[in-house]
C-alpha cells in the first residue's frame, strides 16, 4: 500500500478520492497546492479528454474516442455491389451495380457518406456527392433502423445497413450528372447495362477534402458544444 501511494517523480498534479469529496493537488517546484473540488468540476475536467489516432490507412483513416461521442472516417473501395431500390408503388428491386469508392464519417450515431474517384484515399482526397438516395447534405437517413454508436467494431454493421436498406426517393435529386431529378434512374440503367465500373463523369465533385469534412463536422461540433 505504501508503494501505491507514492507520487511518480514526473507527476505535475494528482486527484484524490476521499469519502464524500475530491482533492486536487497541483505540484509546483516541490510545493503542493491542494484544494477541494466538486464532482461537477471533476466531470468537466475529464469531459475534454479524448484519444485520437491521427490520420491512418487501411480503410480506417482516423478514429477518435471522446466523452461527447466517438468519431471515425473509413472507406470502401470501388466495387460491384448488391443494393435495393424502393420504387413507386412499394416494389423493391435488387440491383447489381458498380459503385465508386465511398467515404463514411461517423460521429456518435450520425453518419455521413461521400464518394470519390480517387484510387488512393487520404486526408487530402476530394469528396464528391455519393450517387445514392437518402443522403441529405452528406448525412445518411437510416429511416427507422437503429444505428449503432460509432466504433471500429460497429463499422461492418453500419456498412451493411447502408447497402441492405432499400433506397427510396428521399434526397434522390442532385446526386449525379445525367439524372438530376432521381439518381435511381441512373442506378437502374447501370444494372440493366451490366456496367462493371461506375462512370467517374457522373460524380458531382467538390473542392472539399476528407480533412475539411472532419474539421467541419467533428472539430466544429466539438468546439460549439463547449460554448453552448
Amino acid at each position: 500500500m505504501q508503494e501505491l501511494s507514492s507520487i511518480p517523480p514526473d507527476a505535475s498534479a494528482a486527484l484524490y478520492f476521499l469519502p464524500g469529496q475530491y482533492l486536487f493537488a497541483n505540484f509546483q517546484e516541490g510545493i503542493s497546492a491542494i484544494k477541494a473540488i466538486s464532482s461537477d468540476q471533476v466531470a468537466r475536467a475529464f469531459s475534454g479528454v479524448h484519444t485520437d489516432t491521427g490520420w491512418l490507412g487501411r480503410r480506417v483513416l482516423r478514429y477518435r474516442e471522446a466523452a461527447d461521442g466517438n468519431a471515425i472516417i473509413s472507406y470502401e473501395p470501388a466495387s460491384v455491389r448488391n443494393i435495393y431500390v424502393a420504387l413507386p408503388g412499394g416494389n423493391v428491386q435488387q440491383l447489381v451495380i458498380p459503385l465508386p469508392s465511398l467515404i463514411l464519417l461517423g460521429l456518435g450515431r450520425d453518419y455521413y457518406l461521400w464518394a470519390t474517384s480517387a484510387r488512393s484515399i487520404s486526408a487530402r482526397t476530394r469528396l464528391a456527392v455519393a450517387p445514392l438516395p437518402n443522403i441529405g447534405s452528406g448525412k445518411i437517413c437510416f429511416g427507422k433502423n437503429e444505428v449503432p454508436e460509432t466504433h471500429p467494431s460497429t463499422l461492418p454493421e453500419v456498412w451493411k445497413l447502408i447497402f441492405a436498406t432499400p433506397f427510396n426517393g428521399d434526397h434522390a435529386g442532385s446526386r449525379c450528372q445525367t439524372e438530376p431529378g432521381d439518381v435511381r434512374n441512373l442506378l437502374i440503367k447501370l444494372a440493366a447495362d451490366k456496367v462493371t465500373k461506375f462512370p467517374a463523369l457522373q460524380l458531382m465533385t467538390s473542392s472539399t477534402t476528407v480533412e475539411d469534412a472532419w474539421e467541419t463536422i467533428v472539430e466544429r461540433r466539438r468546439y460549439d458544444s463547449r460554448f453552448s
